[in-house]
């Protein structure tokens, strides 16, 4: 097994106690997978797969696969795109210091839609990775064994949707009885197994309380959600989450108004993709015509309570759709808390002479407004600057920088020898050790030595790609024109135009301020800081 696996790495003079550092563990449990009549939480699910793993890897390399190589996942999404694991995972496999994925089976990479699948495959294939189980090898560069990856991947996928079927008929069916359908139950209630029949109901527990709190509130004190969440946080009330309650926590709870009125939904927002200029993405609209019937739970709310929850949330209904409703921020979605990691929001002022401001809404947050457009000014300067910069570093470009280019790349090519070098030390190391010549605590003195020289270089050789990236002049050619651009449209574009400029160039930007004395002090204005990360 040992050979087989170093012949497929390539990497036939290496420890096979090194050989774990090439390899990723991928665990991946679908939160939907607690529905499939499995009462295991899907934690365990996970914590059991990962000791398979382990115990593999301890038997086959005589140690376990570092931690810093696991990459855990729990999502209900079943494509790349709502995986954020995966994609590490994708990305890694890019690179030569990883030559397989253990996972417990082949299904966990994709069992997604086709074009998922088959993304899965081209990356293994063309980066040749190989995917290693507890009962098989896959070598992707076999015709044998991609056909097999390619049959059990499409097999999944024909499974998992006849799983899907017949969970939604069952869950139909146990709505229209007024069974509690899904997995976690309401905040204010918990599950509980009914008597002499199949399926759960839901019971109060100590919760409740405070959900009554909020719908007296809304109800009968005519307060909205951000005054809700400001006396639930002040009375120190628990919140689902158990950190401080926001505004969208108490929409929620009114949202479940159905809920807490003693009735079951079935797909009242369900899940529908659509094309968004040439994306899919998922949107979750109110359906016209969802399941509502009664429930076998208790109820906080009153149906009288409910017809008035929905009569005022009507007429708190903006008569425009949001849909319809022009941009008016032309940095939204760009601008991030650098607190709380949320965007920031424009907030309008009707008075006279106020201008709008960019804020973060997160309650309790320390970050202090700031004028919209004194923010986006500011970004504007940034990036003339950067251009500027750019350009000076284009006319500068000399002889002496293809020279320094040159240098650096001669000194990495002298490290890479060196590596070269210590590898070759490591197995005259392995033939001391079975000559004798070596006893078994000088090898692995010198073994860790000569690792710790590896990764000395390796250090020095990433230094030296990003001073040569740095010295690369074909970077700033590709990224004034782009700057050119923004400069020459950004004033006449509608806002909608200027946010999607700012998007091309910019990745993200951290907004942080802390003074609050602009009233007093003119100059305070300006005293905020911006984390600004190009694309380009």
């Amino acid at each position: 097994m040992i050979e087989k696996i170093k012949e497929l790495f390539n990497l036939k003079n290496v420890l096979k106690e090194e050989l774990v550092e090439y390899i990723i563990i991928y665990l991946r449990k679908s939160r939907k997978d607690a529905e499939f009549g499995n009462d295991e939480p899907i934690e365990k699910t996970l914590e059991r797969h990962e000791s398979i793993l382990q115990t593999w890897a301890q038997q086959t390399f005589g140690c376990k696969i570092p931690e810093k190589n696991i990459f855990r996942e729990i999502v209900s999404g079943d494509t790349i795109a709502e995986r954020p694991e995966i994609q590490k995972v994708l990305k890694l496999i890019e690179n030569d210091n990883y030559k397989a994925v253990l996972c417990i089976e082949i299904e966990r990479l994709a069992r997604g839609n086709t074009i998922d699948q088959g993304t899965i495959v081209e990356k293994f294939d063309i980066t040749n990775t190989k995917i290693l189980t507890p009962g098989r090898i896959f070598d992707l560069n076999d015709e044998y064994d991609m056909s097999y990856f390619e049959d059990g991947l499409h097999q999944a996928r024909k499974y998992l949707n006849y799983t899907k079927r017949i969970l939604t008929r069952g869950r139909v069916q146990s709505v229209n009885e007024g069974k509690c359908p899904i997995s976690t139950p309401p905040f204010g209630y918990d599950k509980e197994k009914l008597q002499n029949e199949k399926g759960f109901t839901l019971k109060f527990n100590d919760d409740i309380t405070t959900v009554r709190k909020i719908f007296d509130m809304y109800l009968y004190e005519n307060l909205g959600a951000n005054k809700i969440t400001r006396k639930l946080n002040e009375l120190g009330l628990k919140s689902p989450s158990g950190e401080k309650w926001t505004p969208a926590m108490v929409r929620t709870r009114l949202y479940r108004a159905e809920t807490y009125a003693g009735y079951v939904t079935w797909e009242k927002r369900k899940n529908v993709k659509k094309y968004v200029n040439g994306k899919i993405i998922n949107t979750r609209p109110i359906s016209p015509n969802y399941i509502v019937k009664k429930g076998k739970h208790p109820a906080i709310i009153t149906d009288e309570e409910l017809n008035m929850l929905k009569e005022k949330s009507k007429a708190n209904t903006p008569q425009n759709p949001i849909n319809n409703l022009e941009l008016q921020n032309p940095i939204s979605g760009i601008v991030k808390c650098a607190f709380c990691g949320l965007n920031m929001k424009r907030r309008p002022y009707n008075k006279k002479g106020q201008r709008a401001s960019l804020i973060c809404t997160t309650q309790g947050c320390p970050n202090v407004a700031t004028p919209l457009e004194v923010v986006e000014n500011s970004i504007i300067e940034f990036l003339k600057e950067t251009l500027h910069n750019y350009e000076k570093i284009l006319s500068g470009y000399t002889y002496e920088n293809e020279i320094k280019k040159e240098n650096l790349q001669a000194e990495k090519k002298m490290l890479n020898k060196k590596l070269n070098t210590i590898n070759l030390q490591k197995q005259k190391c392995c033939e001391y050790l079975e000559t004798g010549t070596y006893d078994e605590e000088t090898f692995r003195t010198r073994i860790k030595t000569l690792n710790q020289e590896i990764e000395n270089i390796n250090e020095s050789i990433n230094t030296i790609n990003k001073k040569i990236e740095d010295e690369t002049e074909e970077k700033y050619i590709s990224a004034v024109p782009i700057l050119k651009q923004f400069s020459n449209l950004y004033n006449q574009g509608t806002i909608k135009q200027k946010n999607e400029l700012l998007n091309n160039i910019i990745d993200v930007i951290y907004y942080k301020k802390t003074n609050n004395n602009g009233r007093w002090d003119s100059e305070a204005i300006y005293d905020f800081n911006l984390e600004i990360k190009l694309k380009i």
